[in-house]
């Protein structure tokens, strides 16, 4: 971590207090923030939507089960507040709903806590800190649903998204946030929250990381 900037600010949602009290501890070593330790779906809630953290660690199996974890995952990616999956393991099941909640990306709890460190500073930056076994299983879902969906079914264009949702679209593809993306087109972070959630529906994604996805399509396309 750099010294001279300020110390990324993490929100631990974990049902078991010694997994809590752990990666809180691991994570400071490596000098990141620990502003919230929670143990359930409500507590979690209510802290990605204070805008305290700017990261949120959610394990999949969060209370109460079996969504509970989702709705945090929603709720995150709905105000702006960077959300990484955490799981024991790397069930495929587990990746593919929190990535379709708006999961940034997904860590398992085998991982050095410097992988963590690294993954968390990583999705600021707007990357997708997934581990190569489980990015191997995205390519080839992603392949198999290439098989039975044409690319025109999912890209936008002129008549389902307005220029201004292209713009924020645009932005949330080069990994910005809600207030980033509010900064760059000078509008405030609530248009842009109405923008984002306006393209998801029109694209029929789950979640900012899908719209991302699909417009890195159209690009990849065009050129």
């Amino acid at each position: 971590m750099d010294d001279r900037a300020p110390a990324i600010t993490v929100a631990v949602c974990d049902a078991s207090e010694i997994s809590r009290v752990g990666i809180a501890r691991s994570l400071a070593r490596h000098g990141l923030h620990v502003v919230a330790e929670v143990g359930d779906r409500a507590a979690a809630i209510s802290v990605v939507r204070s805008g305290r953290a700017a990261v949120a660690l959610v394990d999949m199996h969060l209370p109460p089960k079996p969504d509970a974890a989702v709705q945090v995952l929603q709720a995150a990616n709905a105000s702006g507040t960077i959300a990484i999956a955490v799981g024991v393991e790397g069930a495929p099941e587990d990746l593919f709903a929190a990535l379709r909640a708006g999961a940034a990306g997904y860590l398992t709890k085998d991982l050095p806590s410097s992988a963590w460190a690294g993954a968390i500073a990583a999705s600021v930056r707007g990357e997708t800190p997934i581990s190569r076994a489980m990015t191997t299983l995205l390519v080839q879902r992603f392949r198999d649903d290439a098989a039975r969906i044409t690319l025109p079914a999912i890209l936008p264009s002129e008549r389902r998204l307005t220029r201004r949702e292209l713009d924020v679209l645009e932005c949330v593809a080069r990994g910005h946030t809600n207030r980033s993306v509010a900064a760059e087109l000078s509008i405030s972070v609530e248009t842009v929250r109405t923008h984002v959630s306006n393209i998801l529906a029109k694209l029929e994604a789950p979640s900012r990381t899908a719209a991302a996805a699909r417009y890195h399509q159209l690009t990849a396309v065009q050129r």
